[in-house]
């Protein structure tokens, strides 16, 4: 018995860098936003820190500045959106009371 898969004839195999223009991003109006209204790139940051940690539980803390350094090179906008995200978190952090609400926000 053999095990054989078949696809259809549209298929088209891609590598990691090709998947990189077409698994998508922050938009202009993200990037924007993030810049204009700083509590949605304080929520997307903290969020995004949180999935990835609970995508990655072993090695968040070791990768997670990779992850974020090539996410902010895919694009221009992905650059602006995750550099106004980082700011509002590592901003919001430097008080005692935002770095108690940013952890209790990821690591729950």
């Amino acid at each position: 018995m053999e095990n054989i898969m078949m696809l259809p004839a549209s298929y088209c195999v891609m590598n990691e860098e090709e998947m990189t223009y077409t698994t998508g991003g922050a938009s202009a109006i993200q990037a924007i936003a993030a810049w204009v209204f700083p509590p949605y790139a304080w929520l997307a940051g903290v969020t995004a820190i949180r999935d990835y940690r609970k995508k990655n539980p072993n090695t968040w803390t070791q990768d997670g500045l990779d992850y974020f350094a090539n996410d902010m090179g895919k694009s221009v906008s992905n650059f602006l959106y995750d550099l106004a995200c980082a700011s509002w978190v590592l901003g919001t952090s430097a008080t005692g009371i935002g770095l108690v609400i940013n952890a209790a926000i990821v690591l729950l």
